[in-house]
């Protein structure tokens, strides 16, 4: 590696990482004050708090490296034009676009460590924290609705049949199992309730259960759809397909989109794919996590005009809070296209693309033009 590598490398990892390390101290703090309060309580102790908080450093890393890399390379940047380093570079014959491809290739390193933080299983992460934190506070609840979760599933003679679970217990235990079959006109035939529901193998790509004291009621509906009969009876076991309703699909029930890694949202696409239902949202959430960790270089391009600023107007403080604000308004940019995917026809890879486009386009114009007048 070259002397004018290892500079700029080293001046701009360790920005990065100081900037991101103080927002992760910012936010983890925000999160333990808000639950030191549960200390205590029931199980709920100091290794519960501590293994809750550090549960969510995977979240919060990927949604801060970008705006943390836009901070960080201009701190760095900003010392090094400071320090004359940066002129002297430059009058030693480092050209624009050499600097532009060392940034470049520094952002690839960072897109690809995003990548793979954001497909290594955040979701997993959340839903163990979760897990851990209503474990230890004795709650029997693990979806944030009251209701649960719902699901679909096609059957036998072109039926169908509403899936329900209240909750999830001991990280692979079903509670609370609602089973409502309709016909192929969609009048009610058999209802069927259980208290708990394991799995009928140990993998949880299997959607075959065991339901434990499931009661089961066929029923005779009229042409209005109400019941005109009734036959209840008692089932101590009760193995059932629910097809694609896997434990990993259950468990991650709820989760944000773009938090699911790229299989978790094939997966859903296929199954509602097959149950004639909309994939759009999975569809803009798998583009979304494609062509976000390529934000990265977006970030490290805004950052290079703040360089050529340094010696004209304003201070590092000044520059950073516009960091600040250029990022802010890039994750609504972003939050906003997820939203805009379930209302509007145009292509998710568009909705997907379109932030880091706005302001890649708002990069090399403002770096050309502050680059004519230096």
């Amino acid at each position: 590696m070259t002397l004018v590598l290892r500079t700029f490398y080293k001046e701009i990892l360790f920005a990065i990482l100081g900037v991101l390390v103080l927002f992760l101290l910012l936010f983890l703090t925000i999160d333990g004050l808000e639950t030191v309060k549960n200390v205590g309580r029931a199980q709920y102790t100091w290794v519960t708090l501590l293994t809750v908080i550090f549960l969510k450093v995977p979240e919060y890393v990927y949604q801060l490296l970008p705006i943390c890399t836009l901070i960080g390379t201009i701190l760095a940047l900003s010392g090094l034009a400071a320090r004359s380093e940066l002129i002297a570079w430059r009058a030693s014959g480092l050209s624009l676009g050499r600097l532009v491809r060392i940034v470049l290739g520094l952002g690839l390193l960072l897109s690809a460590s995003l990548w793979v933080i954001g497909d290594a299983g955040i979701a997993l992460a959340d839903n163990r924290s979760s897990e851990i934190h209503n474990t230890a506070l004795e709650r029997t609840g693990f979806y944030k609705n009251a209701s649960g979760f719902w699901s679909r599933q096609n059957i036998a003679d072109n039926g169908s049949r509403m899936i329900n679970v209240q909750s999830i217990k001991d990280g692979d235990t079903l509670v609370n199992v609602g089973l409502f079959e309709l016909s192929n006109d969609f009048s009610l035939r058999r209802i069927v309730f259980a208290k708990t529901a394991i799995q009928a193998d140990a993998s949880q790509k299997s959607g075959q259960w065991q339901l434990q004291g499931a009661r089961v009621i066929d029923v005779v509906t009229n042409a209005q759809g109400l019941i005109t009969q009734a036959k209840e009876h008692i089932e101590p076991t009760l193995p059932v397909d629910l097809g694609e309703n896997t434990l990993t699909v259950m468990r991650n029930y709820g989760q944000e989109y773009v938090y699911l890694t790229f299989g978790q949202l094939d997966e859903r696409m296929q199954t509602l794919s097959e149950t004639a239902q909309s994939t759009r949202v999975f569809e803009v959430a798998y583009w979304q996590k494609v062509f976000y960790p390529l934000s990265v270089l977006v970030m490290l391009l805004l950052a290079l005009p703040f360089a050529f600023m340094q010696t004209r107007k304003g201070g590092v403080g000044i520059r950073v809070f516009t960091g600040i604000m250029l990022g802010l308004v890039f994750f609504t940019l972003t939050a906003l296209s997820q939203y805009l995917g379930a209302l509007v026809t145009y292509s998710p890879i568009f909705l997907a693309v379109a932030p880091s486009l706005v302001f890649l386009l708002i990069a090399l114009i403002w770096l050309r033009r502050i680059t004519k007048v230096v």
